[in-house]
């Protein structure tokens, strides 16, 4: 035994003196970490990743000089609100590998999470050694932390490593991290016990491997054969949905995991079916500026809840005429709103851990002689079609209202008043919503204000809901039941106008409309109404985005869901909030990520800004010349869904 140990040990060092160049070539990080590796992403060489990065027309417009302050700021935000857990800075990632870096989350079932970086270092052990040597400096003297060796076990034999306790700036406690170095290798993780993990896994202890996990290979496997290349993917991630989320959960404290744990919800309705999603990015690469390709692997046939996602294939989707020539991105999806439907109350129930509540919903708004008399299923999902359909679209004079979107759901041929009937049945009798007219269509709003005025009269309860009901759905406190077809107070004069402002829902053109902007919802269907030449149909970049479509789908059996989008928007609508100094309150999805990233952890209210953007010049229409479009697709497959995302640049 004593033996096989001290193998175990001078396999590790054999493997650490092998040649250098045979190590960059054959060392992955994700065949040494282990299979309880829940969340995991590798870059396969970060200077190659660079490089790519700057073959891109995005870079170049970036790197132009009206956007250096606006680098700078960012740069310096990002090294301010880095949450530091393992002592590497954003500059460490990028100058101490010299080969493959990877790292993730690692969930030991009876063990605490913990985070894991491995890194290729293959010759710059003179990087690494200033790198300890800067963390020990700022541990002791900056953070007044500590700084003491370890000795790790491997086998019967200890390796060293360095450990460092450090202020924990997202939890306000203290962190220690524990680093390995090797002339070839940085090991760098939260939890001691994970750096033995992997060293055991390096010397070749375990066969238990993330890599060897079935539902990984099937992911990376499925991106390799539509990338069809000989050089490994730049970037590959990979996640255990449930699992990592559980995970993430168990981290926070005591008093944050309270109630019912969601993952564990949808593990038990059937979504633990999911058994992997992940997938490559890359950059530069097939002659476009950066692919997206992603699996989620589910390997059985859905069952419970998870048969919500009822996706299926179709050779072609038909783009709605409302869909404007300048919308920002549009998405269609092919899906049964009926089957959705039909597997929701399980899932419903299991949130609120009462079984029978939905169909107890249901059965209150059909049955209920004070309520609409309304039967969902039948009167409105089962008159829906199958594409749902999606628009955004940003209005650079008007930031502070963020981008406008429209939802539409297709309806059956000849059941648009079926469904029109239904909503009225619904919403008639509740004075929390209001009526409003477009372009003489009825939609209907949300104006809770209306409420106080309402419950005065004999009131109407809620949609759904009995007297004296204790379960979802009761009536509101003030509101007295009384017939369902008593008359809403009108509205105040001159309240009409301001009434017809903000989200509505609705019938019109043949589908059901959502849109969170009334006004805006109004002038698509205008112009739809007058002669549709504001179509996206007449966009010669759309046009050209089809074609791109039509040569990366021509080998797929149908796609279920497809998108486009016009990068050069998301450029400027970023780009005005930042030199406006509205970023923090930003409600475009480029603002949300940034502020998700910028804002110090436990901070609720808006950040304040850290840079006056104000000098900087409006955003140059020319910069258009560097920037293309977006596109994406989905596949149903026997073992999951397939999506590709690319982006293509523009014509010069």
């Amino acid at each position: 035994m004593r033996r096989q140990k001290l193998r175990v040990f001078l396999s590790i060092v054999c493997f650490f003196l092998s040649g250098t160049a045979l190590f960059a070539q054959k060392f992955k990080v994700d065949q040494y970490f282990p299979e309880s590796t829940q969340i995991f992403v590798a870059i396969s060489n970060v200077k190659e990743l660079g490089d790519s990065w700057k073959r891109t027309q995005l870079y170049a417009t970036l790197s132009a000089p009206q956007f250096q302050e606006f680098r700078n700021s960012l740069r310096q935000q990002i090294d301010e609100a880095w949450p530091n857990r393992l002592g590497l800075n954003v500059d460490d990632f990028t100058t101490l590998p010299s080969g493959e870096i990877g790292g993730g989350l690692i969930a030991v079932p009876g063990k605490k999470p913990g985070f894991a970086v491995m890194m290729n270092v293959d010759g710059n052990a003179e990087e690494v050694n200033d790198f300890l040597v800067r963390l020990i400096r700022e541990t002791t003297e900056k953070q007044r932390g500590e700084a003491t060796k370890e000795r790790i076990a491997v086998g019967n034999q200890t390796v060293e490593a360095t450990a460092l306790t450090f202020p924990n700036k997202e939890t306000g406690g203290v962190t220690t991290a524990y680093y390995v170095a090797f002339p070839q290798l940085l090991i760098a993780t939260d939890q001691k016990y994970l750096a033995e993990i992997l060293l055991k896994n390096l010397a070749g202890e375990s066969r238990n491997s993330l890599a060897a996990r079935p539902e990984y290979q099937a992911v990376l496997q499925r991106c390799a054969r539509d990338a069809n290349a000989q050089t490994p993917a730049q970037i590959r991630f990979f996640a255990s949905p449930l699992a990592a989320g559980e995970a993430i959960r168990s981290l926070a404290p005591a008093d944050k995991q309270k109630g019912v744990s969601p993952f564990v919800a949808l593990s038990n309705q059937g979504f633990g079916g999911i058994a992997g999603v992940g997938g490559t990015y890359d950059l530069s690469s097939g002659g476009y500026e950066s692919v997206l390709r992603l699996k989620a692997y589910i390997p059985n046939a859905p069952t419970k809840a998870l048969k919500m996602l009822s996706f299926s294939n179709v050779d072609s989707f038909t783009l709605p005429s409302w869909v404007g020539e300048r919308a920002t991105r549009y998405t269609l999806v092919n899906l049964n709103p009926l089957t959705t439907f039909n597997n929701l109350g399980p899932l419903f129930d299991e949130f609120l851990e009462t079984e029978g509540a939905w169909n107890d919903i249901l059965d209150s708004l059909e049955n209920d002689k004070l309520g609409p008399q309304v039967n969902i299923r039948s009167e409105l999902f089962a008159n829906l079609g199958r594409q749902l359909s999606t628009t955004n679209c940003f209005d650079a004079e008007n930031m502070a209202d963020g981008e406008k979107f429209i939802f539409s759901f297709n309806i059956i041929d000849g059941k648009e008043q079926d469904v029109a009937t239904a909503l009225n049945k619904m919403f008639e009798p509740d004075p929390d919503f209001q009526k409003v007219e477009l372009l003489g269509r009825e939609f209907w709003k949300y104006a809770p204000q209306q409420a106080a005025a309402g419950a005065s009269r004999p009131g109407a309860t809620r949609p759904g809901t009995r007297p004296g009901a204790t379960r979802p759905g009761a009536v509101r406190p003030g509101v007295r039941p009384g017939p369902a077809t008593a008359v809403k107070p009108r509205p105040e004069p001159g309240a009409e106008a301001e009434l017809i402002k903000g989200a509505v829902f609705g019938v019109a053109n043949g589908a059901l409309f959502v849109s969170n902007d009334a006004l805006y919802l109004q002038k698509k269907l205008q112009e739809v109404d007058a002669t549709g030449k504001d179509s996206i149909m007449n966009s010669a970049e759309h046009r050209r985005a089809m074609q791109y479509l039509a040569k990366e789908t021509a080998a797929q059996s149908g796609i279920f869901i497809q998108g486009y989008g016009r990068n050069i928007d998301g450029l400027r609508e970023n780009y005005e909030l930042f030199r406006q100094g509205k970023t923090p309150e930003g409600k475009t999805l480029g603002a949300k990520v940034l502020n998700a990233i910028l804002t110090p952890p436990g901070q609720t209210t808006p950040r304040k800004p850290k840079f006056d953007g104000s000098a900087l010049p409006p955003f140059d229409d020319s910069f258009v010349q560097n920037v293309g479009f977006n596109l994406f697709f989905g596949v149903v497959e026997e073992d999951g869904l397939f999506f590709k995302s690319f982006s293509v640049g523009s014509e010069k």
